[in-house]
């Protein structure tokens, strides 16, 4: 099945943030893009292994600042 296509117009922030992100990911902005609706709209089943495995190490490193700070 062929993939749809539109066009969005974002804030030069949020674009340099997505091409941050594809970066270190070694990902596309596409795919960035498409992970996120995927995860915003709760479609986690569409959301790549290595976007969760990212989640959840973000998470984890959030607990342990907190476990460490009290």
């Amino acid at each position: 099945m062929a993939s749809s296509q539109f066009s969005i117009r974002i804030p030069p922030e949020l674009d340099e943030k997505v091409k941050e992100y594809a970066v270190v990911n070694h990902t596309t902005k596409s795919r960035v893009m498409i992970d996120a609706l995927a995860y915003y709209l709760g479609n986690i089943e569409d959301v790549p292994l290595s976007r969760k495995v990212i989640e959840l190490e973000r998470r984890l490193a959030s607990i342990e600042a907190t476990i460490k700070g009290n």
